[in-house]
């Protein structure tokens, strides 16, 4: 049971961050005058051969009704506590390599407050061998991908590790992004049946602005006819209603397989894709169409229908870019070696 008065208020840090963050600044790196941050890793959307797509329920319908009322009784029935997990990320390039400031937040809602815990971790990628030497920690860039793709495997992993050791039982936990998704797709394989089948977790997947053209692409009555598979759920759906669910498997692995389905939550609003891993899906059969009632009632209750989110979700969002804040890295590189070779200066001033 999810205990408040025991629960750390608290923002984590990998081991030994801030003596990292020194051997980076002693360093001369040339770094650009501000960071970018942006939020999760890349995602994959688009339809490959060699991937089957079936439709998951019996009928012939493409509209089902989502239930507003039900979902929030389902909210409010506290009989799986509540979570919701976002990251954002800050990279600094430099000529020697790039530095990565990742924020992994995860929020419990319980009553009607927001409970967090966010870790922060520092990476530093690079090519030169020599650089590694002079900051011990610092990662190779594996070589068929580079630096921003190796990025991207690591975050995943740390992602994997932050739930598998945060993440609660018995709750259902909404993730920003897809499941099968982009450099990092192997991400939650790997804890499907030990952490979230075991300990009764949901993990549900929300993907807002896809470019996905899975349904378009690969169903025949969808086939040229639809831009996306947006404009398809955005042409056939009405207000609070869902597609079918259909189930997504690569032929040449297996493992990944997902279930989703798309859903509208209100006119003139960008549709949104839930995903479910097809082995959490299979497991939870039962609670799926509850589970999907508390969504559309999550998505409602945030009521930002131009930026459609679920509200934890959203709430993790802001928690993950806060701490973020926590760090002034332009602060840290002025008082450093790093500021003398800094070609623009006046950029990092504070």
């Amino acid at each position: 049971m999810f205990k408040p008065d025991q629960f750390g208020k608290e923002v984590l840090l990998q081991k030994d961050f801030f003596e990292f963050m020194e051997k980076i600044r002693a360093t001369k790196i040339e770094l650009p005058k501000t960071p970018e941050i942006r939020s999760g890793v890349s995602n994959f959307n688009g339809y490959i051969e060699g991937t089957k797509i079936i439709r998951e329920e019996d009928d012939t319908k493409f509209n089902y009704s989502l239930d507003l009322e039900h979902g929030y009784d389902v909210y409010a029935s506290k009989q799986n506590l509540i979570s919701a997990y976002d990251e954002s990320i800050a990279t600094y390039s430099a000529l020697e390599g790039k530095v990565f400031l990742v924020s992994h937040a995860l929020v419990f809602v319980y009553g009607d407050r927001y409970y967090p815990v966010t870790k922060m971790t520092l990476m530093f990628i690079t090519g030169s061998k020599k650089m590694r030497d002079k900051i011990p920690g610092s990662i190779a860039p594996n070589p068929k991908w580079g630096i921003d793709t190796t990025a991207n495997v690591e975050i995943a992993q740390q992602k994997k590790d932050f739930l598998k050791e945060y993440g609660h039982n018995d709750s259902v936990l909404l993730i920003d992004g897809s499941f099968l998704a982009g450099d990092g797709m192997a991400t939650f394989k790997g804890i499907i049946k030990e952490t979230f089948i075991e300990r009764n977790i949901i993990p549900v997947f929300v993907v807002k602005n896809s470019n996905s053209n899975l349904l378009v692409d690969s169903i025949d009555k969808f086939k040229g006819e639809y831009n996306s598979d947006l404009h398809l759920a955005n042409e056939l759906l009405n207000e609070g209603e869902r597609s079918p669910f259909y189930r997504y498997t690569d032929e040449h692995s297996p493992d990944n397989s997902k279930i989703f389905c798309y859903i509208k939550v209100k006119e003139h609003s960008s549709p949104t894709r839930i995903e479910f891993p097809t082995l959490i899906y299979k497991h939870n059969e039962k609670s799926i169409k509850s589970v999907m009632d508390l969504v559309y009632y999550l998505i409602m209750v945030q009521g930002d229908f131009s930026n459609p989110q679920a509200r934890p979700i959203a709430i993790a969002e802001k928690y993950a870019r806060e701490t973020l804040g926590l760090i002034n890295f332009n602060k840290t590189m002025i008082f450093s070696e790093l500021t003398a070779t800094m070609n623009e200066k006046r950029g990092m001033e504070y």
